[in-house]
């Protein structure tokens, strides 16, 4: 019988869902024995994880990780915090998460890009690397505000430091923040003082955390890491380094999932008010047969003038901004959904499955089914 000790907090939706995955893959070993913190599994004390196998932990910092080393088990990181290069890791792929919210926030229109992350953790380095690539920006040009995991934890406490540096951005701003701990501390600074999300200041955050990303108000806009891959590839890896399989340090990075939109950031800018609000309407209704003539009919202009207005603001049609909205959730649910590629096409409004395939093609450079195919494999 193995000992597979889980060091996870369990105090949150990313712990519990890497669990998943670990559970997913301990059901296929008949010899593991699970053993965490809380009342789902045998209990493991701090004291009793030398005594394990193995262990796959969330290693926050680098004292952490000199614990973990003094064991002499072999050890998987799921976090990728620590600056020490210790272990093996399987994690999420933070540089792309990076650049996903860049890109995402990009889109939206806003010119001004500001930062809200940890101090001295890796992954939230990483994921600023990935932003800035995005957005296409020098580091000094994004506004960018620090503080230790500690503190973003004391949510409810007061934070002067914050509220002065959220009332000198410019606005209005994108303001991508490495976790939703550190977006929702930010909402409510911003209600503290009175600025309007998402008018003045978008908030975007990563993990995709369900109840504080629903309960905060607005709710919040995060990127979805897929916390089950992670849990269910670092129990294979750790099964490896026990089956002698496999030697030496090993870094896995798991692509993240697509952006959670909620209402943080449902607001398209552009220094035109016209433009704006057609856009929103996009993003709401591309998949619903939304046509240009409508979008033109909701935003109280003539379709000419607000088609030249688009090519001015936005560097095209108005057919090919809802085109270009079909397509990204026609993406996102051939990655996250296993509808097949007719009903994909029939949700996301398109009138045949022939034109589907030749504008899918023609934007991401091959068919619905390899794009499927290339994002599973990765």
């Amino acid at each position: 019988m193995a000992t597979i000790g889980l060091m996870l907090r369990f105090q949150d939706g990313y712990d519990m869902a890497v669990a998943g995955g670990v559970v997913q893959y301990a059901r296929t070993k008949p010899d593991w024995q699970l053993r965490g913190q809380g009342p789902w599994f045998f209990s493991l004390e701090r004291e009793a994880l030398a005594l394990c196998d193995g262990l796959i932990a969330r290693i926050e910092d680098d004292e952490q990780a000199r614990f973990c080393a003094s064991l002499g088990i072999p050890v998987i990181d799921i976090a990728g915090s620590s600056s020490l290069k210790l272990f093996s890791q399987v994690r999420n792929d933070d540089y792309h998460t990076g650049v996903s919210g860049g890109t995402y926030l990009k889109s939206l229109g806003s010119s001004r890009m500001a930062w809200c992350t940890v101090d001295h953790v890796h992954w939230a380095r990483e994921r600023f690397v990935g932003f800035q690539t995005a957005v296409s920006k020098r580091s000094e040009e994004i506004a960018t505000f620090s503080r230790p995991l500690s503190w973003w934890r004391q949510l409810y406490e007061p934070c002067p430091d914050l509220e002065a540096w959220l009332e000198e951005l410019p606005k209005p701003i994108s303001l991508f923040c490495c976790n939703d701990l550190s977006a929702m501390k930010v909402e409510l600074a911003c209600q503290r003082l009175g600025v309007h999300i998402p008018e003045e200041i978008m908030v975007l955050g990563v993990d995709n955390e369900t109840l504080l990303c629903e309960l905060a108000n607005p709710s919040i806009s995060s990127i979805q890491p897929d916390c089950v891959a992670i849990g269910y590839q670092a129990s294979a890896m750790l099964d490896a380094l026990l089956e002698q399989s496999i030697s030496g340090v090993h870094i896995q990075r798991i692509a993240p999932g697509p952006v959670r939109e909620r209402e943080s950031t449902r607001l398209v800018l552009s220094e035109d008010e016209h433009v704006a609000k057609a856009m929103s309407l996009i993003k709401r209704e591309a998949t619903a047969n939304l046509t240009a003539s409508e979008v033109a009919e909701q935003a109280s202009i003539c379709r000419r003038s607000l088609e030249m207005r688009f090519r001015t603001y936005r560097g095209k049609s108005i057919w090919e901004e809802i085109c270009e909205e079909k397509l990204s959730q026609a993406s996102i649910l051939l990655q996250h959904s296993k509808e097949s590629i007719a009903v994909i096409s029939e949700q996301c409004g398109f009138g045949s499955i022939h034109r589907f395939y030749s504008l899918f093609k023609r934007r991401f450079g091959q068919t619905p089914q390899a794009y499927r195919k290339s994002k599973k494999q990765s």
